[in-house]
């Protein structure tokens, strides 16, 4: 089994152009009815996982190269280009409401740009980035030792957290991806020897079972959701997974993710079945290709280039 193969930027890459296909088409069959649609609804959460799980990974990937160098970068050149992109394309939505005539109220305009709120975009993956990026930071920062456990404890307390504030679980329900994939990166050797065996799914799943039967559901949750995205590693490492179109997807995951909802709310009045999917899947790819050269450009002004 080759486990360099498996994590390598080209096949996390074609992983995630994979899932994003899976996203795209099940926020699309929010709109229209599709065959797919009870499939996806099984799947769930759980496409969404490999995303928070190899950036997770890419993360400590850096971290354990560049050190604190990479982290005093964090506010600038993850968080807040992260957040500038959020925003470039908020701009769309709101545009995209005055023209469909939606009277959204300030407040949830406001909230709307901490992604807390949604104007009718989808928002809960940004603020669970924003915030796992911001808890990396400040956990390697303060707790450079212990950073990895610092990031653990403080991802439990942000499950906690918005079980309080969101009666939503998919707001938190497969957050614990992210460290799991940052554990995978500093102790690679010791957890890909371990998630060859058998043995150790078979325990992650009693234990899922048993959390379960404790109705602790959430916590159940999130440790299937680790062993999914493990068990994705294992196969990659098994068998190289290799396709130019998903490994193209894969270089546009935020792009496809925050901008699909602009053609299928565009054209839900207009269009239906294969000719409404058709259409939404070539505009979507159309702006995610823009709008990924307007954040290259952005992303080069001087001004953030030295912000810090």
């Amino acid at each position: 089994m080759n486990f360099n193969r498996a994590l390598s930027k080209e096949q996390t890459t074609c992983i995630n152009g994979i899932f994003v296909l899976f996203v795209f088409l099940s926020h699309f069959g929010q709109y229209e009815t599709m065959p797919w649609n009870n499939l996806l609804l099984a799947i769930g959460q759980l496409m969404v996982a490999p995303f928070l799980f190899y950036s997770g990974y890419g993360i400590m990937e850096q971290i354990q190269r560049r050190g604190i160098v990479y982290i005093d970068s964090m506010p600038r050149k993850r968080i807040l280009k992260f957040y500038i992109h959020f925003c470039m394309a908020l701009f769309l939505y709101l545009i995209l409401s005055f023209l469909l005539g939606k009277d959204y109220s300030f407040v949830r305009i406001a909230l709307s740009f901490t992604a807390l709120s949604s104007i009718g975009n989808s928002n809960w993956y940004v603020f669970a980035i924003l915030v796992m990026y911001s808890i990396v930071y400040i956990s390697f920062k303060q707790c450079k030792k212990h950073g990895i456990t610092s990031c653990v404890v403080f991802t439990i307390l942000y499950i906690i957290l918005m079980d309080v504030i969101k009666d939503q679980a998919w707001w938190y329900n497969i957050i614990l991806c992210f460290p799991a994939g940052m554990i995978l990166s500093k102790y690679k050797d010791w957890v890909c020897s371990i998630i060859q065996k058998p043995i150790f799914f078979i325990f992650l799943m009693v234990l899922a079972f048993s959390l379960y039967c404790l109705y602790l559901p959430i916590l159940a949750y999130e440790i299937i959701s680790i062993v999914f995205c493990f068990l994705i590693v294992d196969v990659c490492a098994y068998k190289e997974i290799k396709n130019s179109l998903f490994h193209f997807l894969g270089q546009y995951v935020f792009e496809i993710y925050i901008l699909q909802r602009i053609s299928m709310n565009l054209f839900d009045s207009y269009l239906n079945d294969w000719t409404y999917l058709v259409v939404c899947i070539v505009v979507t790819l159309i702006l995610a290709y823009c709008f990924k050269k307007l954040e290259t450009k952005v992303d080069g002004l001087h001004i953030f280039k030295n912000f810090s």
